[in-house]
């Protein structure tokens, strides 16, 4: 019997390999084989690299046999999302527009983590160019929500594949981007932990773009303790210690307001108890409004005046419009609505922003996290959804309200699974830190993570 399972963590890889319990070569191997079977649509994952994957493992099966492993998970085979360049590889994140796109070199994070000794599995399926938080994408493949086997719901994006890679132990752990909350939605509605990082401390040299002032990187995982070592593989920084964390003293403001409006039942009641499992463990809770949170929901879904839609719009309104019969029309729709935004409209948004950010930063600067619901509502049927139109947008503008906020206001955030809803699929609870602080809010998040599962 093998010493592992599909569900086995990222770092559990790593200590077998560490110890010569298993063999990064057997465990590669096992999850080509398991993405075969289990994928044989090619939903979840685009391209499976399997000949790079094989030579990365061999090469870290040597090193832990002469002990000279880099990296905690030095030979942990991880999925990539398919906007992040490989070379020789068609990278076409998302869209038969771009099908035609083989860049020379590696993005510069997943050179980063191969230098540290991940494997490299292949690139996951995404919504088109990164353009929604549904993970729908009819022209390439919408794999489906790992927790409900009757009815086919969406996996969350535009990270799709990337979450349901994982949940579903095709991958030991994933590297997506989140832009306006495509690690968290497939992260919390796949019941795996997803970190958001600060715009810029992870880079983004070779990741096809979609809005470069909102655009970061982070991984989705079976548990806080690889995020946190996936976010060191990434950021190429040394692994910290998350041992020892408690809720003794933490401090976590509950704002209300628009955030935790119109939650879905299931949602809310498995947020009301985890937050009374909080209170119950030791942490206070702070029940105030925080108007900042509205003004920047607000602010960021102002159709005349967004920042993120207007960027999109300069970066690829000429490549969608030549190719416009291929790419799916809501991402077309939402895209081309950038050419009605002026640049008066955008610096008087950029101005409201930076003043929301500072009174919000202000505010919150005693406290270890704001906790929001990830998530308001349950994923819906693909199909209900597919064809765009009214109910497309609202489903869109649902799964991506809270977690959009982080963005606008530049912060790191993290989900975690607290609980599941009536239909059985995961429902998460986000942690939002100040900027640049990952390792407290990942310290933090382990404690809360102890005390839900």
């Amino acid at each position: 019997m093998p010493a592992f399972t599909e569900m086995t963590t990222a770092l559990q890889f790593g200590r077998l390999f560490e110890e010569g319990k298993a063999d990064p070569r057997e465990v590669t191997e096992f999850f080509l084989d398991r993405a075969k079977k289990e994928d044989p649509d090619r939903r979840v994952y685009h391209l499976l690299t399997e000949t790079r994957a094989r030579a990365e493992a061999d090469a870290a099966a040597d090193r832990a046999k002469r002990g000279l492993r880099r990296h905690p998970l030095d030979g942990v085979p991880l999925s990539w999302k398919d906007l992040f360049d490989s070379a020789g590889d068609v990278t076409p994140a998302g869209s038969l527009a771009l099908k035609s796109r083989v860049p020379a070199h590696d993005a510069e994070v997943l050179a980063r983590a191969t230098r540290a000794g991940a494997v490299c599995l292949g690139k996951t399926n995404m919504t088109e160019i990164a353009f929604s938080g549904l993970g729908i994408n009819p022209k390439m493949g919408t794999p489906a929500n790992a927790f409900d086997e009757a009815v086919e719901r969406v996996p969350g994006g535009s990270s799709a594949g990337a979450g349901v890679s994982v949940a579903r132990g095709l991958a030991a752990g994933a590297i997506g981007t989140d832009t306006g909350g495509s690690v968290r939605i497939p992260a919390a509605w796949n019941g795996l932990v997803g970190l958001k990082t600060t715009a810029g401390r992870v880079p983004l040299a070779g990741t096809v773009p979609l809005s470069p002032t909102f655009d970061t990187i982070g991984p989705l995982a079976h548990d806080v303790a690889d995020a946190a070592a996936l976010f060191s593989l990434l950021g190429a920084s040394k692994p910290f210690d998350l041992e020892g964390a408690d809720l003794k003293d933490a401090v976590f403001w509950l704002p209300g307001g628009v955030a935790w409006s119109e939650l879905d039942d299931g949602v809310a009641t498995a947020l009301d108890l985890a937050i009374r499992r909080l209170v119950h463990a030791g942490a206070r809770i702070v029940e105030h409004k925080l108007p900042e949170l509205d003004e920047i929901d607000t602010l960021g879904w102002s159709g005349g005046a967004s920042r993120l839609v207007a960027e999109a719009y300069a970066i690829w309104h000429e490549t969608l419009a030549a190719n416009e019969a291929v790419v799916y029309r809501p991402v077309f729709e939402r895209m081309m609505a950038g050419a009605s935004i002026t640049s008066a409209e955008l610096m008087k948004t950029d101005a409201a922003r930076v003043a929301i950010v500072a009174r919000y930063l202000a505010a919150t600067a005693d406290v270890d996290a704001v906790l929001l619901p990830t998530v308001a509502i349950t994923p819906p049927p693909i199909a209900a959804l597919e064809a765009g139109g009214p109910d497309y947008f609202r489903a869109n503008r649902m799964a991506l309200r809270n977690t959009t906020i982080g963005n606008q206001l530049g912060l790191c955030a993290i989900t975690l699974p607290a609980g599941y809803d009536a239909t059985g699929i995961p429902v998460g609870l986000m942690l939002q830190g100040a900027p640049h602080t990952e390792e407290r809010l990942l310290r933090i998040a382990k404690a809360v993570e102890t005390v839900l599962r």
